[in-house]
């Protein structure tokens, strides 16, 4: 019999898939909110009112240039800093 191991400071998140628009690119890739958890909230997080997280992890980044359109790179991951981001919102691929 296996015993399930607790992690206190396990927090469980979901991936959400959205487009994040910067100066010079426009990028579609995943990143983990806590589940439940809102974009904005996630976005905003402070602790102790000093922003506890200046970059945001992006996993299976595309990064398109906003001058041209062309896709410029593949990433598996990034670190985005908050400060570049000018944009974000949830993908929903429609057709």
């Amino acid at each position: 019999m296996e015993i399930e191991k607790k992690r206190p400071l396990h927090v469980e998140k979901e991936n959400l898939r959205v487009i994040i628009f910067t100066y010079h690119f426009k990028i579609i890739g995943d990143i983990f909110i806590p589940r439940g958890g809102r974009l904005t909230d996630f976005l905003n997080k402070t602790l102790g009112g000093v922003d506890s997280d200046s970059f945001v992890p992006v996993t299976n980044a595309e990064c398109f240039s906003l001058t041209d359109g062309q896709l410029k790179y593949i990433a598996e991951f990034i670190s985005l800093n908050k400060n570049q981001i000018h944009l974000v919102f949830p993908y929903k691929n429609s057709k």
